[in-house]
């Protein structure tokens, strides 16, 4: 007797979407925090010590402009950065000066009262990042492009 298995041709559309979705979901970082934190308690239970995680670099927005914060977030959050957001030129000096060996990019809105001072401050403070000056009149390219480039 043969078991019953019910088929109305869409298993492999079914099977399609759902490897798709399990790809797109373990490439974010909202997917890979999740696997971390599902898989960190199994670490504990069976004694392992905890799992030692890379620090990643960080990309600092220097700009009150929530759409070029999102720009900047989705163009290096897949990339594995973290996005550090400072939306005045004081917020911005802060996390310069509390650690700028962790900061790769800096995005410096050239619209920001004092924005010169705090680029110039960025090369000094962190030479090996890279800094990139928002023209007053940018578009969503000079925001992607030089971040895509230098990441």
């Amino acid at each position: 007797m043969q078991p019953y298995v019910p088929f109305d041709g869409s298993w492999p559309v079914v099977l399609m979407f759902g490897i798709m979705g399990t790809f797109t979901f373990g490439l974010t970082n909202t997917g890979h925090e999740m696997c971390h934190e599902m898989l960190s308690w199994a670490n504990e239970a069976l004694g392992h010590g905890g799992t030692v995680r890379p620090v990643r670099p960080e990309v600092l927005v220097i700009t009150g402009n929530r759409e070029d914060q999102n720009r900047v977030a989705l163009a290096v959050n897949p990339r594995g950065y973290r996005v550090v957001v400072a939306e005045t030129a004081a917020r911005g000096r802060e996390s310069l000066n509390s650690d700028a060996s962790r900061i790769a990019v800096i995005v410096v809105d050239m619209k920001i009262p004092g924005a010169d001072h705090l680029a110039a401050m960025a090369h000094s403070l962190a030479p090996m990042a890279k800094v990139i000056r928002l023209r007053p009149s940018h578009t969503a390219v000079d925001v992607t492009k030089p971040l895509v480039d230098g990441v």
